[in-house]
């Protein structure tokens, strides 16, 4: 098996989006890449700066654990795990992180 890295530091900005768009088809299932968003507005402060392996790795955990996507309503091509226990269980074992909501 050959292995490719690309390198989003030097992609266009068209090819950056294209690659983005194509990923948010694949939030849901195991061809999800780590670079669309997955997460709702509740967990994004500790999400959005973790590497696009941790993000494939929490995606991977959370379709291992039964997880249901959500639909935005606004956007329907976007597609979401809402925060829930599992969700934050996950975020903290792969980030090694933990994560407190402020009430």
């Amino acid at each position: 098996m050959t292995t490719y890295a690309i390198s989003l530091e030097t992609a266009s900005f068209e090819a950056y989006s294209a690659i983005n768009k194509l990923d948010k088809s694949f939030v849901g299932t195991e061809n999800y890449l780590g670079l669309a968003y997955f997460w709702d507005h509740e967990i994004k402060h500790w999400m959005r700066d973790a590497t696009i392996a941790k993000r494939k790795k929490i995606h991977e955990l959370l379709l291992k654990a039964g997880e249901s996507l959500v639909e935005d309503a606004d956007f329907p091509e976007s597609k979401y795990f809402e925060t829930n226990d599992k969700l934050r269980a996950i975020v903290e074992k792969v980030l090694k992180i933990k994560v407190v909501f402020s009430s």
